[in-house]
Formats: C-alpha cells, structure tokens, sequence
C-alpha cells in the first residue's frame, strides 16, 4: 500500500511468537487447517514487541512467556497482499496449562525436531532461526 501523505510504501506487521519449552515450539491450527505461530496485530496500546508477544500468547494459549530477541523477520505474500511477519523468541515463564482460543480449533507443542506437514509455509525457518539462538 502507499500513503497516502508520504507517498511511501508500507505493509502490515505481524508479531509472532516462538514459544519454547523443553524442546518443544507452540503451535496453533488456524481456519486454513494449518498449523501456525501465535501471535497478531499489535494494538494501539502496545508499546514494545514484548507486550505484542505476550498479549497474543495469552489470548491464543492462555500461556505466560518471558520474551526474548527477534529470531527473524519475512515478508509473506497473502492473497493478493503482503504482510511483514516478526518472529520473536519466548519461554513459558508459568504452569503449562493451555487454553483454546476462538480464534483456532487447536493449540499444543510440538517437538522442534518433528514439526507438522502442514505448518503455514515460511514459519519453519523462523522456528529453526529461534531455536538456534541462545535463550
């Protein structure tokens, strides 16, 4: 899209979040039947990526995490527009006890090693990026 004010070209951000735990990373199906990272939009409170990360995971999982740096960074084409996708490193910081959000039919680890077929293309890279960083 171009702004109109500025005439540059901007795209929507999301946030996402690779949570870990005992070698395991958080996945959540999505309406496509995909497996996904959590995360979203940032809110106009939010003022970090730390607070973007764990707004989401709570809401998607019902998770505490303690956040980390950035893993990485895609542009993703998505229909017939793209999206800036940011990946952020996280550690469950409480009791694992996750909580099924509306906005997907199913949340649960997976071992880092055995990711699903049918993980939204382009988050594998984001995933191995955030497990070989140090906590």
């Amino acid at each position: 899209m171009i702004d109109k004010e500025t005439g540059w070209y901007f795209m929507h951000a999301s946030i996402k979040a690779v949570v870990l735990h005992e070698g395991r990373v958080l996945l959540c199906r999505n309406p496509r039947e995909k497996w996904e990272l959590p995360g979203g939009w940032p809110d106009r409170e939010d003022g970090t990526l730390a607070e973007v990360v764990r707004r989401e995971v709570r809401e998607e999982s019902g998770l505490e995490v303690h956040v980390g740096p950035v893993a990485g960074a895609e542009i993703f084409t998505i229909g017939q527009g793209k999206v800036l996708i940011v990946a952020v490193r996280a550690t469950v910081s409480g009791a694992v006890e996750l909580r099924l959000s509306e906005e997907h039919s199913a949340v649960r680890f997976f071992p880092v090693g055995e990711l699903p077929a049918d993980l939204e293309d382009g988050y594998r890279p984001l995933i191995e990026a955030a497990t070989a960083s140090p906590a």
